[in-house]
């Protein structure tokens, strides 16, 4: 009886919102004034135009991953381990261990959530930090795990010979940027310990890439992963509302001392505003996606609703202005890539924003000239001009991996006392890796950024286009936000960036049509 009373009552306030005046605002006013239609009429003239024809011809380019080398190696050692697959899974059946496991429930759940984990990445490594303190053994988990997932997506190729393999355009550039960085280390690692953290730092956590890219075959796996990702992040931003409420203290360095006293700056349970934003960056705009899903239930869509204005509230309490800015950004390619008519409302809440006296402070704060002074002093400004002096010494391969600017040289300042934390993860690539390594990052991200627009343009109904949409707009803000902070140099986030590629080119070039009650894997084709 509760329970459907309360469903009444959503319905009511649905039906209240329906006819309240900001919804007939927006969908009678807004839509036909005379803005919109000026809007309308000059996005006919540009959509009509040649230059849009063409981009059009080349966003709409199909993937024919059979033209490529690896692929055709790939598929002939799939056909010829075949036949030995098949013995080796029929010994396996025939298995005392292996009839005793798949009996368990506990088994299925467990191969059934080991790798989605991943999406609560950030959980995982925060909370065993804090009971496990420094521990060396704990420091090993995120390695073991990764092992271990490769193993897992291995083994289900292995004894799985229908399972086509999935490879994707983003695979080359990828291999081609783990092969530089390798060689790099191997001919420019001054201190040879911190080239290995550097490496690691970059091989390990994109190869969450290639395994998500395994594991995701169909549509109920790839919201799973969502839904992880959706619910860790919406967590997040109810404990930044918390943390707000009860006030808990802002160390004195996250503010200029010029800029006076701020209110809480939140940061949850990732320990920075800066990083917590860039979380939300990508959260937000998968948890609106998810929002507006035509089969999504009035329960989860209510849920998701409340979730999406936690992370939104949290992300203005973090007041990181990379990450609004990256936010932004974010939004901005969303509204572009579903409906451009929603970039009024989005410029309306821009601007209703400013109106927040800490934003506005912030925002200000940053155009004085107090703040140039500052920044040139000792802040960004000072270390970016000191960045490029030594770009511009060491141009081709840089000074070494883990060599400046990130946390593998800050955490090593008795090998290297002068370095300093580089507030600009592209910058500090190329004083690392030189124009070597510069290139081979940027090549891989252009490819990214290519064949993502491409997933948006390609996908077979609305539903899956939100997705692909949201994660593509959510990576374009986390790009942007690499600008003013180093947003890869924290694990999770690189993690959690290319778990979210995965799924943007699954449901874009590997998904079929989907047809209701059923979820069909898709060969590339």
């Amino acid at each position: 009886m509760k329970s459907s009373n309360l469903l009444r009552g959503i319905e009511m306030l649905e039906s209240w919102f329906r006819h309240s005046f900001i919804y007939v605002f927006i969908t009678q006013y807004i839509n036909h004034s005379v803005v919109a239609r000026a809007f309308e009429w000059i996005g006919k003239v540009i959509v009509d135009s040649k230059v849009a024809s063409i981009l059009r011809a080349f966003a709409m380019r199909p993937y024919y991953p059979d033209g490529s080398f690896i692929y055709r190696l790939l598929e002939k050692l799939n056909r010829k381990s075949a036949l030995f697959r098949d013995r080796m899974a029929l010994y396996l059946k025939e298995s005392f261990i292996y009839r005793l496991l798949s009996d368990s429930k506990a088994y299925r759940l467990i191969t059934m959530l080991f790798v989605p984990m991943a999406a609560l990445y950030a959980f995982i490594d925060e909370f065993g930090r804090k009971v496990f303190g420094n521990s060396s053994w704990f420091g090993l988990w995120d390695e073991a795990f990764l092992l271990a997932s490769i193993l897992y997506v291995f083994l289900t190729w292995f004894f799985n010979q229908r399972e086509p393999l999935k490879i994707t355009p983003v695979g080359a550039p990828m291999v081609l940027l783990i092969s530089v960085t390798f060689c790099l280390f191997l001919i420019n690692s001054t201190y040879p310990k911190l080239g290995l953290d550097g490496l690691r730092v970059i091989v390990q956590y994109v190869l969450w890439f290639f395994i998500m890219n395994s594991f995701i075959t169909d549509d109920d796996k790839a919201y799973l992963v969502l839904r992880f990702l959706v619910y860790g992040g919406g967590v997040m931003g109810l404990h930044g509302i918390l943390q707000f409420i009860m006030k808990v203290p802002t160390p004195s360095h996250w503010t200029d001392a010029a800029e006076g006293n701020t209110t809480t700056r939140v940061f949850s349970i990732v320990e920075s505003p800066n990083i917590l934003g860039s979380i939300f960056i990508l959260m937000i705009p998968l948890c609106f996606a998810m929002v507006l899903q035509r089969k999504l239930g009035k329960w989860e869509r209510l849920i998701l609703f409340g979730l999406f204005g936690a992370m939104g509230i949290s992300l203005i309490l973090t007041q990181s202005r990379g990450a609004w800015l990256g936010a932004a950004i974010a939004a901005f390619v969303f509204c572009i890539s579903i409906n451009p008519r929603w970039l009024f409302i989005l410029g309306i809440g821009g601007s209703g924003l400013l109106l927040v006296p800490p934003v506005m402070n912030r925002i200000s704060y940053l155009l004085s000239p107090q703040y140039i002074i500052s920044s040139m002093t000792g802040g960004r400004l000072m270390r970016y001009q000191k960045g490029m002096e030594i770009f511009r010494q060491n141009k081709l391969l840089g000074v070494g991996l883990g060599h400046f600017g990130g946390a593998v040289a800050m955490n090593n300042k008795d090998l290297i006392p002068d370095t300093f934390y580089m507030d600009n993860y592209w910058l500090k690539t190329a004083v690392e890796m030189g124009l070597v390594g510069l290139l081979a990052f940027g090549l891989l991200v252009l490819i990214l950024v290519i064949w993502s627009i491409r997933s948006v343009k390609q996908c077979k109904d609305f539903d899956t286009k939100l997705i692909a949409a949201a994660g593509f707009a959510g990576m374009c803000g986390v790009l942007t936000h690499n600008l003013i902070e180093n947003v890869f140099e924290v694990p999770y986030m690189v993690v959690y960036f290319w778990i979210i590629a995965s799924i943007v080119l699954y449901f874009g070039l590997r998904r079929k049509s989907h047809i209701p009650g059923t979820h069909v894997d898709n060969k590339v084709h």
